[in-house]
């Protein structure tokens, strides 16, 4: 089993030594792959997306943030989900496994009234905005192992959602580091690619890319461990984050990694977009102490307060959801 430090290290006055993985030249930054999202718009309209992508996720991009769905969907079992196809299967601790059968081994049965919105909200918004390069999805095809991270559809949907909200919602930055957030790791041990082969991956990438390719699992991990606390306490402490210059940590393969400026800000927007498809459906109220519920509500009031949000992700639609305070804000 491969493991990471355990603490991500704040940097703020100090300069910091840079791997060559993370040296960026700050002109380059936002020299960015788009082109795979931008130069073809596909179809008229986001009507092209549903089937490809299931109601939820498009409800998701229709209104740009979560909801509370009470009253208006029905989770039932799924009793075909072979949950050792599953990036869950590792999960050898009974209580656990029950734990996440419960929350992620279930399809939702929609009220009609959801399906008319998202329809209709769909038939007005532009159509697909994420290709994937050709290049990226044969070496994802044939180097690399993927798993499904959700009951209602195959890991290739969790991935081109996450990469078709960055391409729509968050300009400026590449949809191509979503699309390949996992293939470093992913938080249940798993690796879909061989490390060996990160030179393969490097070369289909931008050095911006590669770099927050790299760093998003093991990034990830750091914020749901002890990350967003540190950040929210130095937050506190000193009135706000403008001192902050970045995060070091060490990556998945053991490469130190060191994220400065924007590349920091950018990389827990990436983080924000992605924890939006591990968020209940409804009853939030009971989800409060749930990890993502945590995250995804105290990182998106963090990056808020920064002026750092720049991702078009809101909150708006949770206005009413009871005991949201007590995972770390309430939206306003």
């Amino acid at each position: 089993m491969m493991s990471i430090s355990s603490a991500a290290r704040l940097i703020s006055s100090r300069s910091v030594a840079h791997t060559r993985c993370a040296l960026q030249a700050s002109a380059c930054r936002r020299t960015v792959s788009t082109a795979a999202g931008s130069q073809n718009s596909g179809d008229d309209s986001a009507l092209s997306l549903l089937g490809p992508l299931d109601m939820r996720r498009m409800d998701l991009i229709c209104h740009r943030g979560p909801a509370d769905f009470e009253g208006r969907v029905t989770e039932v079992t799924n009793n075909e989900l072979d949950w050792n196809k599953t990036i869950f299967h590792t999960m050898k601790n009974p209580i656990v496994a029950a734990m996440l059968k419960e929350r992620f081994g279930k399809k939702p049965l929609w009220a009609d009234s959801v399906i008319s919105d998202v329809t209709k909200t769909a038939a007005s918004l532009p159509g697909k905005q994420y290709h994937a390069p050709a290049k990226i999805r044969h070496f994802m095809a044939t180097e690399c192992e993927f798993k499904n991270e959700h009951a209602d559809g195959g890991f290739d949907d969790h991935l081109d959602f996450c990469a078709e909200y960055a391409a729509r919602y968050f300009p400026g930055c590449s949809p191509n580091v979503l699309f390949l957030h996992s293939i470093c790791g992913v938080g249940t041990n798993l690796f879909p690619m061989d490390f060996d082969k990160l030179p393969q991956l490097e070369a289909l990438l931008t050095p911006n890319e590669f770099l927050h390719v790299q760093a998003f699992p093991a990034l990830q991990r750091h914020l749901f461990i002890s990350l967003l606390k540190s950040l929210r306490e130095h937050q506190a402490a000193k009135g706000g984050l403008g001192t902050l210059r970045g995060v070091t940590f060490k990556a998945y393969h053991g490469a130190t990694l060191t994220l400065e400026g924007a590349d920091f800000w950018d990389q827990l927007n990436y983080q924000l977009i992605h924890n939006l498809d591990f968020l209940p459906l409804q009853r939030w109220s009971t989800y409060v102490g749930d990890p993502a519920v945590r995250v995804f509500v105290q990182l998106h009031q963090l990056l808020r307060d920064e002026g750092k949000l720049l991702a078009d992700i809101t909150a708006d639609r949770l206005r009413d959801a009871p005991g949201l305070g007590d995972a770390g804000a309430l939206p306003t």
